[in-house]
């Protein structure tokens, strides 16, 4: 998807001063279904929402966001970590992580608890488009994980700033099994001079490897 996206909708409340340019309206709430989202770098994810009059919203930040009135408005920084990394989006729900309890550690070393509602990740454009950003540096990328939290406000958070909180799992989540690195490895098998497909295939996937460096050293052979 390139710049909007739909998400499952969020009932929740939005806070009056995001409606009036901050300019007044703080301790008013209205109820509010949030469907999608705009991305565009160097900004924060950008939610769209219907009102209950009818009037329509584009683009809020999820600090704008709370699930019932009267809850304390957090920065934004303290519940987004990253900008949008690209115009071109996805959204899914994984499974193995729907409805499950997800804590993070905030950029004030508060850790905040929520419940996880779904995944926002960036790409590249096509080939024909400008690669400008880090959607696909691998020791650069993040996704953001959209967060319900206990305390009333809404967050995306960053695998890094994550664990999942699973009783089945028998492991103390606040204990690390490993001191996990970034990757800044780009996995491919197509990418190396080695290795090609010998061109006499047998059968539609009974095919022989040859090895150019074999190649090499039996001409070298025969020059010598």
């Amino acid at each position: 998807m390139y710049l909007n996206a739909n998400i499952p909708v969020i009932e929740c409340w939005v806070r009056g001063n995001y409606l009036r340019d901050q300019k007044d309206s703080h301790d008013k709430y209205f109820e509010v279904g949030v469907f999608g989202f705009s991305s565009i770098p160097n900004r924060v994810p950008m939610f769209h929402f219907l009102m209950e009059d009818g009037g329509l919203w584009w683009r809020a930040p999820i600090s704008a966001f709370c699930t019932k009135p009267g809850v304390k408005e957090l920065p934004l920084d303290e519940l987004v970590m990253w900008d949008s990394f690209s115009y071109n989006v996805s959204v899914t729900t994984f499974y193995e992580l729907a409805g499950a309890t997800m804590q993070y550690t905030s950029r004030r070393k508060v850790k905040r608890k929520g419940k996880y509602l779904f995944t926002i990740d960036w790409c590249a454009g096509d080939f024909n488009e400008l690669n400008f950003g880090y959607a696909e540096k691998p020791d650069q990328h993040k996704c953001g994980h959209v967060l319900a939290l206990e305390d009333g406000n809404y967050a995306i958070q960053p695998n890094n700033r994550l664990k999942m909180f699973d009783a089945s799992m028998g492991v103390d989540p606040n204990k690390n099994l490993i001191n996990r690195l970034v990757s800044s490895k780009i996995y491919s098998v197509e990418n190396s001079a080695k290795w090609i497909t010998d061109e006499h295939e047998e059968g539609s996937y009974d095919y022989k490897l040859k090895n150019l460096e074999e190649d090499d050293d039996k001409e070298k052979e025969h020059s010598k």
